[in-house]
């Protein structure tokens, strides 16, 4: 399931990061949306990670625009 920009900007934001703010936290999936653009050096606008937990450790399962 691919997250919209739109719809995780209307989410209540967890935490933010030093460039994204974190939308959706469960046990094993954590998704976040970059306050940046590609001016700022994104590779595209509206970034948005998805990480998940695997083997104790948070990885990037996916990176794609909103």
């Amino acid at each position: 399931m691919e997250f919209t920009a739109k719809y995780l900007r209307s989410l209540p934001t967890l935490c933010t990061g030093q460039a994204d703010d974190l939308k959706v936290e469960t046990s094993t999936m954590r998704v976040w949306i970059s306050r940046c653009t590609v001016e700022d050096g994104e590779p595209f606008d509206d970034k948005v990670t998805v990480e998940r937990l695997r083997n104790g450790r948070w990885e990037v399962a996916d990176e794609y625009q909103g």
